[in-house]
C-alpha cells in the first residue's frame, strides 16, 4: 500500500516537476538522442575494410548463450545490452563479410562522466575470467577457447581476446575487442567459420575508433 501511495502522490504533483519528473524526462530525451545519434552513425560506415557490406543491418546474435557470467557479460556488450550504469545510450549493428559465415558485430554505448573507463575494465577483469565460452544444458557442446590477440596502433584503452573452438559442430573462431572512445564503449566481435583475418579486425577496429571519436561528445 505504501508503494501504491507514493506513486499515487508522484503522479498527483508531477506538474509540479517533483519526484524527479522533469529529470527523468531529460535524461530519457537524452539517451533517445544518443542512440539515434550512434544509430545513424553505424549506418553509414564508410570506412570498412574492402570485402564488408556498408548496409547494417539488426544487432549481432550470439551464436550461443555461454553459461559462464564473465562471458555472458562479453556477449551481451557486443549485442546491445551493456552495462547500464551511467548509460545515456545504446546502438547495435552487424556487417555481412565476404567470407563463409563471415560478420561484424559491434555495440556502442555512450555513458556519463567516467563510467565507461569503469565499465571497460570491468569488461577487461571478464576477458580475463573468460577462458572458456561454453554453452549450457546437457553437453555444453558449443564451446570455445580464449587465447592472446594483440592490436597495436589503436590506444591503451583497448583490450582484446581470440575464441576459438567449436559451434553447432563446426569450427568457429571470433576476434572480441572491447575500447573505450570518447565515454563511448566499443565492443566489437570479428567472427566467421573460417578463421577472420587478423588484419581485417584490425582495420575494423580503427574504423570505428576513428567514427567514434569523430562524433560530437
Amino acid at each position: 500500500m505504501r508503494i501504491i501511495h507514493a506513486a499515487l502522490v508522484c503522479g498527483l504533483i508531477a506538474m509540479t516537476g517533483a519526484c524527479g519528473t522533469e529529470d527523468v524526462i531529460h535524461a530519457r530525451a537524452r539517451s533517445t538522442a544518443e542512440t539515434v545519434r550512434m544509430r545513424a552513425a553505424l549506418a553509414t560506415m564508410e570506412t570498412l575494410p574492402a570485402g564488408f557490406s556498408d548496409r547494417a543491418r539488426d544487432g549481432w546474435r550470439p551464436p550461443f548463450r555461454p553459461k559462464k557470467p564473465a562471458c555472458r557479460v562479453l556477449f551481451d556488450a557486443v549485442a546491445g545490452k551493456p552495462p547500464l550504469d551511467g548509460l545515456g545510450g545504446t546502438a547495435a549493428v552487424t556487417y555481412q563479410g565476404d567470407r563463409i559465415g563471415e560478420l561484424a558485430g559491434v555495440g556502442l554505448a555512450v555513458y556519463l562522466g567516467g563510467q565507461a573507463a569503469d565499465h571497460l575494465e570491468e569488461l577487461r577483469e571478464a576477458m580475463g575470467e573468460c577462458v572458456t565460452a561454453q554453452s549450457g544444458g546437457a553437453g555444453g557442446r558449443d564451446r570455445l577457447v580464449s587465447s592472446e590477440f594483440p592490436i597495436e596502433d589503436v590506444g591503451d584503452d583497448v583490450e582484446a581476446r581470440r575464441l576459438t573452438g567449436r559451434v553447432g559442430g563446426y569450427p568457429y573462431e571470433m576476434h572480441l575487442v572491447v575500447a573505450n572512445v570518447n565515454h563511448t564503449l566499443v565492443a566489437l566481435v570479428h567472427a566467421g567459420l573460417a578463421p577472420p583475418d587478423a588484419r581485417r579486425t584490425e582495420e575494423l577496429v580503427r574504423s570505428l575508433v576513428r567514427e567514434v571519436g569523430s562524433l560530437d561528445p
